[in-house]
């Protein structure tokens, strides 16, 4: 315990700054006796003859330096506590210090802190103390242990060798809040450990009568307010000529608050305080481990990192103040947080930027990354009461190894690539590779376009006819969907439906197809042509919306178009990505009356068990099937066992890509129902179509 007048050695070259503490010690009630010193020989020679109970320390001197200090009693008299009273100490410092073994630090500006932290550490190294004495008296002979366990301020419990109870002293009675008499005669996991936990403690028990020498290990404790506590705890086992184990003497130690403070150095070290992110340390560990995941699993596709510069926030600081643009940070660093997949990192790289570490399977994917960051970023903010609030940002990216081996090399390269960005005033993305850029700029320029395509009435349908073989009748249209761009004319579905799955957007433009597609079936409907079935195809994307359904009904009632001429496409894998849930949302459509039918059929996966439980209508025999099947007998062989199966499940086909005679009368030899393909007609506008519809085909 402390002396009634507390010796302080203080390490500090200004008088007045040391009458100060003094002042703010005796004013808390604390006796104290202080010695200044101010050069290294002094200070050695100080803590030899005046032994001093608690050493405070500036954190630089002129001529000797706190650290150096700090070193200095940790190897002389490494139990006498260490506290930092410095002018100005930032972050950084902070936590080296205590790391390095400092109990705490306080501010010479708030210096109010002084006594309350003299005496935390005072308790706490006194604690340490007590720790080391328990340790050794651990090691002493087994009769000294009953007199220590009663009188030890250390948690202290025996237990029979079934891991029963025998005694609980005081200690242990205050931190987990039981009585002896609550506890004793019970096995110790059924009252110290929730039910989930009770089996593997129980086994770790068992293996206690193996052990010869004390254990040592950490364990997290129930108390009765339902509190978890951390104890370190020490066992030693007590037997009879070396036979098994008839008690265990456990004594422990509550280090739950050391291990808090841990954690909160840890996440000062590795944690940005205003967004909660990994700050630029972590990154550079996470960074440096992606990198090493990659070489040595050999994985495939690309690691890049992305920086991201938030250069609106500094407008928004010097207009609306700080905290209006800490609070837009915080938010952008949520939004951004929610595109996170799970092995990519986000961290906060700087005042203004933020840093992505992403696995992407290839380089277009990173377009893809950047675009979903920019739509996020450009929302507006509402921060404070203040409503419209945007934030302009820049992007920079990288690839390993291309633009970097190491993780410094590719942040450097980042940081690079995004000041390019933000000097460009019409480009808001730059690799680091100046090549990259025509590319990807391209790609982020098509998928802004496509997404106002649909607003700006850019997507058009074309319709192709289906035609019966046995009446030579058109008796359906295929709707395909067609992009007419102000400036580039027709674009190439093959470029822009990929774009569209990736993006996400071929969900509400397959929407608009549908609505479109049922609309202009009725138009038709009013104009006389009757019966006439619509095929409209649904991504994967599209069939695995919940609401897919309702969607459904919701164009067939606002149209008025029949359920029953409203035929729906999916593709053969989308179809068995999760064939039981398909089954669900094919009934459900079925339900309404609406026609089904699997599209490719042939050229992926198919599962004849589920095929035959798939309530469908129609197999479509891909085009590419029927290019060749006139002179390659494979394909011949294909189409024919297609056919073949669809008759077997009681199905109609459709052959796809029908485009001369020989390949129509194969088809009508082989027993197909239905052909579409240039043939008979290419895919027509819907005016040519109609006129078309009106006329009539007749195939001979």
């Amino acid at each position: 315990m402390r002396r009634s007048t507390l010796k302080i050695l203080m390490v500090e070259d200004d008088p007045g700054d040391v009458e100060l503490s003094r002042y703010e010690l005796t004013r808390a009630g604390i006796a104290c006796d202080v010695q200044q010193v101010e050069t290294e020989d002094a200070f050695v020679e100080a803590l030899s003859r005046y032994q001093p109970d608690i050493v405070l320390g500036d954190f630089s001197l002129p001529n000797f330096d706190g650290m150096s200090a700090l070193q200095i009693v940790q190897q002389i008299t490494p139990s006498t506590p260490f506290l930092f009273v410095s002018g100005t100490m930032g972050e950084e410092r902070a936590i080296k210090a205590l790391k390095q073994g400092a109990y705490d630090y306080v501010l010479k500006s708030n210096l109010a802190r002084l006594p309350s932290a003299v005496e935390r550490a005072l308790q706490e190294a006194h604690q340490n103390q007590i720790r080391n004495k328990m340790e050794q008296a651990l090691q002493a002979e087994r009769n000294l242990l009953s007199a220590i366990f009663d009188t030890t301020g250390a948690l202290g419990l025996m237990l029979d060798k079934e891991g029963r109870i025998v005694r609980f002293n005081q200690a242990a009675e205050r931190t987990t809040g039981y009585t002896l008499s609550q506890v004793q005669g019970k096995h110790f996991w059924d009252i110290f450990f929730p039910a989930e936990e009770l089996e593997p403690v129980r086994n770790h028990f068992l293996n206690w009568h193996m052990q010869t020498q004390p254990l040592q290990y950490q364990s997290r404790w129930l108390t009765a307010g339902g509190e978890r506590r951390e104890i370190l705890w020490l066992t030693t086992f007590l037997q009879e000529d070396h036979g098994p184990a008839l008690n265990y003497v456990c004594s422990g130690i509550d280090i739950t608050q050391w291990r808090q403070a841990e954690d909160r150095v840890h996440r000062l070290s590795n944690y940005d305080v205003l967004t909660g992110l990994p700050n630029r340390s972590l990154l550079r560990d996470r960074l440096e481990q992606g990198i090493t995941r990659v070489e040595r699993e050999r994985r495939p596709g690309l690691l890049s990192v992305i920086l991201i510069g938030v250069r609106g926030a500094i407008a928004v600081r010097e207009s609306l103040g700080l905290k209006m643009s800490e609070d837009a940070l915080v938010e952008a660093g949520r939004r951004l947080s929610g595109l996170m997949q799970h092995d990519a990192t986000l961290a906060r790289f700087g005042d203004t930027s933020f840093a992505m570490v992403v696995h992407v399977p290839e380089q277009d994917q990173i377009a893809m990354v950047v675009q979903e960051i920019i739509d996020v970023l450009d929302l507006p903010y509402h921060v404070d009461g203040h409503e419209g609030v945007y934030l302009e940002s820049n992007i920079g990216a990288t690839i390993y190894p291309n633009d970097g081996d190491n993780g410094d090399a590719l942040l450097q390269a980042a940081e690079v690539a995004m000041h390019r960005a933000m000097d460009n005033v019409l480009e808001r993305f730059q690799f680091y590779t100046p090549a990259l850029n025509s590319q990807v700029s391209h790609r982020l320029q098509m998928a802004s376009q496509l997404r106002q395509a649909v607003q700006k009435k850019e997507m058009l349908l074309h319709y192709q006819p289906q035609v019966s073989l046995q009446s030579g009748e058109i008796v359906g249209v295929e709707a395909l969907l067609r992009w007419q761009h102000p400036e580039k004319g027709m674009i190439s579905p093959m470029e822009f439906i990929p774009m569209a799955e990736e993006t996400g957007l071929i969900v509400p433009i397959g929407e608009w197809v549908l609505r479109t597609a049922c609309d202009q079936a009725q138009r038709w409907h009013d104009l006389g042509v009757h019966g006439l079935t619509m095929a409209v195809n649904l991504s994967a994307k599209q069939f695995a919306q919940k609401d897919l359904a309702a969607v459904v009904r919701k164009a067939l009632d606002d149209s008025g178009f029949s359920s029953h001429c409203l035929e729906l496409e999916l593709t053969e894998s989308a179809s068995m990505e999760s064939p039981e849930k398909s089954i669900e949302v094919m009934k459900l459509l079925k339900a309404m009356g609406v026609r089904l039918s699997i599209d490719d059929f042939g050229t992926g996966y198919s599962n004849l068990n589920y095929l035959k439980r798939f309530p469908v209508d129609q197999l479509k025999i891909d085009r590419s099937f029927v290019r060749d099947v006139g002179n390659n007998a494979d394909d011949l062989a294909i189409a024919r066992a297609v056919i073949a199966l669809a008759r077997s499940l009681h199905l109609e086909v459709l052959a796809e890509g029908v485009e001369d005679l020989e390949q129509c009368n194969i088809m009508k030899e082989n027993g197909c129902d239905k052909v579409q393909g240039y043939y008979f007609s290419k895919p027509l506008p819907v005016d040519e179509c109609t006129r078309l519809l009106q006329a009539g085909i007749k195939s001979s």
